[in-house]
């Protein structure tokens, strides 16, 4: 199968929702609310049914067969049963409860969406960086994204756009060429950097536009 079409097309992904992600408010505020709530549940119910589990596999890495292999759980067991399930409760949790007041969707993204960013930052970063270099990169866009959400609803997403997309744009990029982990971390950051500033922007020009 040629791979040139879907890397062209998660390019174009990438580059949007890093430098453009904020012009679509109402696809961001859906995918966080069910993504964080769905994560958030499924590292609990993950780390309950098998905690010395993830720390091995944190501590000595691991494949995506692994990683996935995790969630699956041993065979005859109910873990992808209840994985399932507690994914999909939390996403529509969060999701309906979002929806259902508006003042609710601020505090309860606020929340969870750090929360699932580390996840995810974490997560991927560990399938082949090290473990210390991988918690920093997760701690660290964890307070970020915290941070910005107490402050700014309309930047909190940008930012969560911009460091998710970007990492997926950066990890894309230097899997598919086979290049360096050097390149990651300046292309990450670089692009990351660049989609902030460029949606904060868009995000004041918009304000002052309103004023």
């Amino acid at each position: 199968m040629n791979s040139a079409p879907i890397m062209i097309v998660g390019l174009m992904l990438g580059l949007y929702f890093t430098f453009f992600g904020y012009t679509a408010r109402k696809l961001l505020i859906l995918i966080s609310s069910l993504f964080s709530g769905g994560l958030v549940s499924l590292a609990i119910s993950v780390a309950i049914q098998d905690f010395p589990g993830v720390l091995a596999l944190l501590s000595d890495g691991y494949t995506g067969a692994e990683l996935f292999a995790l969630f699956l759980g041993p065979a005859g067991s109910m873990a992808l049963l209840i994985n399932v399930v507690s994914f999909g409760a939390g996403s529509l949790i969060l999701f309906f409860l979002a929806r259902s007041s508006g003042a609710l969707t601020r505090p309860l993204l606020g929340i969870f969406a750090p929360i699932s960013a580390a996840l995810l930052v974490l997560g991927t970063l560990r399938l082949f960086l090290p473990l210390s270099a991988s918690l920093v990169f997760a701690a660290g866009a964890w307070v970020l994204i915290l941070i910005v959400s107490l402050f700014s609803f309309d930047l909190f997403l940008a930012v969560e756009s911009a460091i998710i997309a970007a990492m997926a744009l950066s990890l894309l990029v230097t899997r598919f060429w086979y290049l360096s982990s050097w390149v990651f971390y300046t292309l990450w950051a670089l692009l990351a950097l660049l989609g902030i500033f460029n949606q904060r922007s868009m995000i004041r020009s918009k304000e002052a536009g309103d004023e």
